[in-house]
């Protein structure tokens, strides 16, 4: 079972909750967490300690680095200015001496001034309240790319003030916070691991009526759905909205609904206050066929598996049919007040590439051209040659990592299951002699982007990433013969549990180390 080793530094104390929370979050994953508590004071004698984690999360309290915080500011001893010069310094420092000997990514948990309890005298009067969300955004400006900021007064007003805190534990043990908040600490962290890894669903399959309108839209026609920016039209347009944050952030959005298409075009087209366009939907499935069929048919133009979507309908009996029939895809009833929570399943990076999606959508939606161009010819040769494809394979360049980064992560099908963040990538190609390569394809009927990489490194094959929607064009067999030309014979391949196909296609040209 892989392990992962995750250090976790603090001037406070976590336990005794601390490990056992993590086991039990960590608990669906096939790996053992390892934890590791630093004192921040002794961080620089445990530095070589710090070097080899897998995550370093870092939680600093406000109380701690300044006892006589609020004294100080009421009495003008000390200026704001000052004390968040001087908190930032320390930050720094610490964050200089961590990255000196690692790349590791790093989770900054935020101050926070809900501690101090003089809202109690004075009323809700932000004395603080300006100063932390200062300090915050001053430390959060000297991260890299990798690092991830976690807003702790948000996961302190989500839990509760008053069950956010152990005044017990503090004066016994200097551990303030209850077992509750460090459990939403350790399920962001969580969360955070999955999104770094790129395990998240990948599309979400939304049906017409009642969900993106209300209504009916055969009976009560365009002019009569419901659908504003106020009254009961309201709710249908937030969640449009919500949609669209998804998309913006990588997810695949699919139509499936029971209404002919052409109208549901003309919603999509001329209604004024539709915020999805039909630019962001990838696939359209308006028909009278049942859903479970038409679910298959979007997964099978997305090229993805059906247990990356998930589905939402109003109707309850098309929940249970599509979950009777499809058992590995996710089924929601939509309903607006709790909609929003069944999107957890998604884990997705906010920095996505928006260039990339739009052409990935794109691609998508010109596949029907495709498939329409392939059903006229018999030999599946005359067809790719027909799709005039073309493949081009280049050293990297600085302005694709961040693109490139995305594949590793996001790939599960035709990847040797090995994933680097943007500053792993800068790290490897630093070296002397790892060669990226960068693999683009467009046809006739779009551009499809970057969608394959290739890392070479000691004559041996350290990645291989594929985007499933370059399938079925031989592009795999081009980057397998340009890998060959470099006269590589070792491969190093992990296994994602949906990569056996790449596996059994590599036994035949290269040797696993």
């Amino acid at each position: 079972m892989e392990k992962l080793k995750i250090t976790w530094i603090s001037n406070i104390q976590f336990e005794p909750y601390l490990r056992s929370c993590i086991v039990d979050v960590f608990a669906p994953l096939s790996l053992t967490p390892y934890t590791t508590y630093i004192s921040f004071n002794e961080y620089s004698e445990k530095i070589m300690e710090i070097s080899d984690s897998d995550y370093i999360v870092v939680c600093l309290n406000l109380d701690e680095i300044y006892p006589n915080l609020i004294n100080n500011l009421i009495s003008n001893a000390v200026s704001e200015d000052a004390i968040i010069s001087d908190i930032v310094a320390k930050c720094q420092s610490f964050y200089n001496a961590i990255r000196c000997y690692t790349l590791t990514p790093i989770i900054w948990i935020g101050f926070e001034d809900y501690c101090y309890h003089i809202d109690y005298i004075d009323g809700q009067i932000p004395i603080l309240e300006f100063l932390t969300d200062r300090l915050n955004i001053n430390v959060f400006q000297m991260f890299n790319g990798q690092d991830v900021y976690i807003d702790l007064k948000h996961l302190i007003a989500r839990n509760g003030i008053n069950r956010s805190y152990n005044l017990k534990g503090k004066f016994r043990w200097n551990s303030p916070y209850s077992k509750e908040l460090i459990l939403l600490m350790v399920q962001e962290l969580y969360k955070q691991y999955l999104i770094y890894i790129g395990r998240t669903k990948k599309c979400i399959v939304i049906d017409c009526d009642n969900v993106l309108w209300g209504g009916i839209l055969l009976e009560d026609g365009i002019e009569g759905i419901q659908l504003g920016s106020y009254g009961l039209g309201r709710q249908y347009q937030d969640f449009q909205r919500f949609l669209l944050t998804m998309y913006y952030q990588g997810v695949i959005l699919a139509v499936c609904s029971k209404n002919d298409e052409p109208d549901v075009l003309k919603v999509f087209r001329e209604h004024s206050e539709m915020i999805l366009k039909k630019e962001y939907i990838s696939c359209f499935q308006c028909n009278w066929d049942n859903k479970p069929d038409n679910i298959q048919k979007i997964a099978y133009t997305l090229n993805i598996g059906i247990d990356s979507m998930i589905f939402v309908d109003d109707s309850k009996s098309e929940i249970e049919a599509v979950k009777s029939m499809l058992p590995n895809i996710e089924a929601f009833q939509y309903d607006c007040n709790t909609i929003y929570e069944q999107f957890s399943c998604f884990n997705l990076n906010s920095k996505s590439d928006l260039t990339n999606i739009k052409k990935r959508t794109e691609t998508y939606r010109t596949n029907i051209q495709r498939e329409k161009l392939k059903s006229d010819f018999i030999s599946s040769d005359e067809y790719l040659m027909l799709l005039h494809t073309k493949i081009d394979i280049h050293k990297s360049l600085s302005i694709e990592m961040s693109r490139i980064s995305e594949l590793t992560q996001r790939t599960n099908k035709f990847t040797n299951g090995i994933r680097y963040t943007v500053n792993q990538l800068k790290e490897k190609i630093n070296r002397f002699g790892y060669v990226l390569y960068t693999v683009s394809v467009s046809d006739r009927f779009s551009d499809l982007g970057v969608v394959g990489v290739i890392g070479i490194y000691e004559n041996k094959l350290d990645l291989f990433s594929l985007s499933c929607r370059a399938m079925g064009r031989h592009v795999e067999d081009v980057m397998i013969n340009h890998i060959k030309q470099c006269n590589i014979k070792t491969c190093t391949f992990v296994s994602t549990g949906k990569n056996d196909m790449l596996y059994e296609k590599f036994k035949n040209y290269f040797n696993f180390n």
